[in-house]
């Protein structure tokens, strides 16, 4: 975000209710020392941590607002403010060690006031051990500390502190709202409704566009999917000879799996008589879909659908993503030959 206007005006046009009210809750005085930013990525909970960050260090706040010219301002949103700490997980999780640096620092007082902020991303990915040692300093917090964790999933926080934060739900942004977001980051339009079936974060979204990944993930997918439409074995081989090639990490597998599920779904879902563009996903794909929907019972659809959702499972038992691919298609191709 270039500025501090920019920032507020993010935070408020993604969550204008909560943004309202913490700015009512600053300008008396009443923040609290522990908040919890629960809801789904994108929807504006890093927004809502900065534009906090601004308003607790700025040196001249006008009607409650970070004036976003100030040294303050300027430090926190090139990230090199040393009382505004941010911690996000080492690869999969949140470890000790990254909480023990956070500890250390709890027990300073701020570099340059009396004032300091700590932002967790990803909350949900701490572990036990690192959760447990952060407990203490969220049960007793020093006079101007404040924690701010931000998580998709608060279920997954240990219980222990959530009871001791006080919890914002953010709401999923509306999509309308999200399309904006997306036409100004220049996603193509054929894509945006596949990527909205992914992730409600337009920031991962541009990221899958770099060096056109996604659109390359989407063809590979389309092109897997009408082979397996078709009960042809082929299916099988693609998965080493296409898919293979744009799955390079953990993480593009999964996306590859969710695509594989998300096209099964458009198809279950014109079976079942959608055709509404607001309602599918693959909708440059719709006249492939259509003839695929009307080839197979809708029983053996919902079967295929079903399998595509177990994947996931699959991955989590370190079953290699080729492995998963490779069954997976000889199952579906099974299941249509019935």
């Amino acid at each position: 975000m270039a500025n501090a206007t920019q920032s507020k005006w993010q935070a408020e046009r993604l969550q204008p209710a909560i943004s309202q009210r913490l700015k009512k809750t600053m300008v008396q005085g009443e923040l609290a020392h522990a908040y919890l930013f629960a809801g789904p990525s994108g929807s504006g909970k890093k927004a809502l941590a900065q534009w906090m960050a601004l308003r607790l260090f700025c040196e001249q706040p006008q009607a409650g607002e970070p004036d976003g010219t100030c040294s303050e301002c300027q430090r926190i949103l090139s990230g090199n403010h040393p009382d505004v700490v941010t911690a996000a997980p080492d690869g999969r999780q949140i470890k000790v060690d990254t909480i023990r640096r956070l500890k250390a620092e709890f027990t300073k007082s701020g570099v340059e006031g009396s004032q300091k902020l700590f932002i967790i991303e990803d909350a949900e990915k701490m572990t036990t051990s690192a959760a447990n040692s952060l407990l203490k300093f969220i049960e007793e917090p020093l006079p101007g500390i404040y924690i701010l964790l931000l998580t998709t999933n608060k279920s997954a926080v240990l219980p222990t502190i959530r009871s001791r934060t006080q919890i914002i739900e953010l709401q999923p942004l509306p999509k309308k709202i999200l399309q904006e977001m997306l036409d100004q980051a220049e996603i193509p339009v054929g894509l945006q409704s596949i990527a909205l079936g992914l992730t409600d974060s337009t920031a991962r979204i541009k990221e899958w566009m770099e060096d056109d990944w996604l659109n390359q993930a989407v063809q590979a997918v389309v092109q897997w999917y009408k082979e397996c439409g078709r009960a042809d074995l082929v299916a099988f081989v693609t998965v080493q000879t296409t898919l293979l090639k744009v799955a390079g990490d953990r993480e593009k597998q999964g996306l590859i799996l969710d695509l594989m599920a998300l096209i099964w779904r458009d198809t279950l879902m014109v079976a079942n008589g959608a055709d509404e563009v607001d309602d599918l996903h693959f909708n440059d794909q719709l006249t492939m879909i259509k003839e695929i929907a009307q080839h197979y019972r809708l029983d053996q659809l919902l079967k295929v659908s079903e399998l595509t959702l177990e994947t996931r499972h699959l991955m989590d038992q370190n079953i290699s993503f080729q492995n998963t691919a490779e069954q997976l298609s000889l199952r579906i191709i099974n299941v249509l030959q019935r």
